[in-house]
């Protein structure tokens, strides 16, 4: 079962690339419809999981002179349809924008911005990320990292979220493996001028276990990366092409 929604879900972001976010709006959130506080926690879930921190860089260190940036599509699990708040496991697509820099001392600094096709909404995250091991021919590089989400346009709910990462990654000729596994916090907000119901809905803070893993590949005159993020029981592929340097 696994391999099968890994497959479509993986067309999904290949079809993606093709596609160019528009002013539909199938997926903005702009009114609440829910019969209970346990039902808009579910939901909850489903929008960490579409705007929230996504790993998408190997623990290596960049090092001073170094940088990461590029683009990146990815098809996100979504245990509801995003607009009406029903039941109905999809996948919606993000885009992203990602930059990660080297600094001194063994850290590394990130800023990722994501919008949600057919949709207002959006998200930040900004990421420190410092180097425990620095990895080198025969050992693999540790980091540990912090990382801050803000979503936006989103009239019926605020969301913000904050994280830890631990990960882990080696470079072999042109390819870089990645494993990482953390813990996401956020807190989700409902707007009370925008619930359709008479249930009085308040805030849901929402603790998650991540884990993520993916493959760097340099192609000299640029870079690929295949990844995944889970966070809780939802998941999210990407692929992302770019600069690495």
């Amino acid at each position: 079962m696994f391999h099968a929604r890994a497959i479509n879900q993986t067309l999904l972001v290949v079809a993606l690339l093709g596609v160019s976010a528009n002013a539909m709006a199938d997926n903005n959130i702009s009114t609440l419809n829910f019969n209970s506080q346990s039902e808009f926690k579910t939901f909850g879930e489903s929008v960490i999981n579409v705007l929230g921190h996504k790993q998408v860089f190997p623990a290596e260190q960049l090092g001073l002179l170094g940088f990461d940036v590029g683009v990146s599509v990815n098809a996100v699990d979504s245990q509801y349809n995003l607009d009406n708040q029903t039941l109905n496991d999809n996948t919606v697509g993000v885009f992203s924008v990602h930059a990660n820099k080297g600094l001194p001392g063994g850290f590394d600094v990130a800023f990722n911005y994501n919008t949600l096709n057919d949709s207002d909404a959006s998200s930040w995250s900004g990421e420190l990320k410092y180097a425990l091991i620095e990895g080198g021919t025969a050992t693999p590089a540790m980091a540990i990292s912090g990382h801050y989400s803000k979503g936006s346009g989103m009239d019926a709910l605020d969301f913000s979220s904050y994280g830890v990462n631990l990960g882990v990654s080696k470079g072999f000729a042109n390819l870089t493996p990645y494993i990482g596994v953390g813990y996401l916090n956020s807190d989700i907000d409902p707007n009370v001028d925008n619930i359709n119901t008479s249930v009085n809905l308040k805030q849901e803070t929402i603790g998650l276990v991540t884990y993520n893993a993916g493959m760097n590949v340099n192609l000299m005159v640029m870079d690929i990366l295949v990844g995944y993020n889970q966070i809780g029981d939802l998941g999210t592929f990407t692929i992302k092409a770019g600069y690495r340097f």
